[in-house]
């Protein structure tokens, strides 16, 4: 029987978002080489930039949308149905949620002038008013202007032509554009130095849009998994008739139900107790469903092409952003 997952925040901004979505994984399909990749994220930054998304949480008054958790959500659940490679949770949740206060550097944002990287986990170190250290593997949008660090418990904005810092990209296997940051007694802005409630919680916030997007991900996944083995034929018969591989797929849904339960409560009500439990499983139900699906495709799950690979990986990367399962079991574990 045909499946189509229902969407937690149905609506234009969820439709919006996957078409934006379904049209960047056509154009990036036949491209393999990476610059060239690298290249074509970069126009489709600029039009996402032309779309206001960086600016949906930025309140009107600095130029930005006054939109809601909801609304955010909203496109990172459509983005995420496609596995958009682009840096959504990081530049338009967790960048304006760490520039709250900061109105010139908000109407900067919303108009696309300030595109940040987000670096948060360590690794920078301030020594004589000077940041150095490395920051490996962080996120960002394709042509980054600053960085956003947290250090210690202060929040700097740096500027990555400043002397002193160098910087590294590289393609995820996600598709997703990082790069690894060098800084060797580099001058940055200090934005607060008392910051870490605001990192914290700007944290939180990415790892909640991250579960949104692996839900979204893993939803069409599984429809993609079982549209395929309604389609393939072994043996004269299609492969959905195989009851061993039906219960995989029922397995698969339930792993995927539970999750969307969780993260929907999330939503709800965002604390951190609840963001940390929707990522703790995440790291468990993503890895199942994504594994499976590539195992009941069979060879055909290990080509580049398939739109399912893409997913499998996108729901694989989606643990380890904004702390993966054991950094949140911790916290749920010190809580108690």
């Amino acid at each position: 029987m045909p499946f189509d997952p229902r969407p937690m925040l149905p609506g234009d901004a969820y439709d919006a978002a996957r078409r934006f979505a379904e049209a960047s994984a056509a154009t990036l399909a036949p491209l393999h080489e990476p610059a060239a990749r690298a290249a074509e994220l970069a126009t489709q930054w600029a039009a996402l930039l032309e779309l206001g998304w960086p600016g949906m949480l930025v309140p009107e008054a600095q130029g930005g949308a006054g939109g809601t958790l909801l609304d955010l959500a909203a496109l990172a659940e459509g983005a995420g149905s496609v596995a958009l490679a682009l840096p959504l949770a990081a530049c338009c949740g967790v960048a304006p949620t760490l520039l709250a206060g900061q109105d010139a550097l908000l109407a900067e944002l919303a108009a696309g002038r300030l595109q940040p990287c987000v670096a948060l986990a360590g690794g920078i170190t301030l020594e004589a008013g000077r940041l150095s250290g490395r920051a490996l593997g962080v996120e960002t949008p394709p042509r980054p202007s600053h960085a956003l660090l947290a250090v210690e418990d202060a929040l700097y904005l740096l500027d990555l032509g400043t002397p002193g810092a160098a910087f590294t990209r590289h393609e995820r296997i996600d598709g997703r554009l990082t790069l690894d940051l060098d800084l060797q007694g580099a001058s940055a802005q200090l934005l607060a130095a008392e910051a870490g409630t605001s990192v914290a919680r700007a944290c939180d916030l990415g790892a909640l849009l991250s579960c949104v997007e692996a839900v979204a991900a893993m939803g069409t996944l599984i429809r993609q998994t079982i549209d395929y083995l309604l389609q393939r034929q072994q043996f004269g018969t299609a492969l959905a008739s195989f009851q061993a591989l039906r219960h995989r797929v029922a397995e698969m849904y339930v792993a995927w139900r539970n999750l969307t339960g969780l993260v929907q409560a999330a939503l709800r009500e965002p604390g951190w107790e609840n963001i940390a439990f929707a990522k703790l499983r995440l790291g468990e139900a993503g890895r199942f469903v994504a594994e499976q699906a590539i195992q009941v495709h069979g060879g055909m799950g290990m080509t580049e092409e398939l739109p399912a690979t893409r997913l499998a990986r996108r729901i694989l990367m989606a643990e380890f952003e904004w702390g993966d399962r054991h950094v949140h079991a911790a916290r749920l574990l010190a809580a108690a």
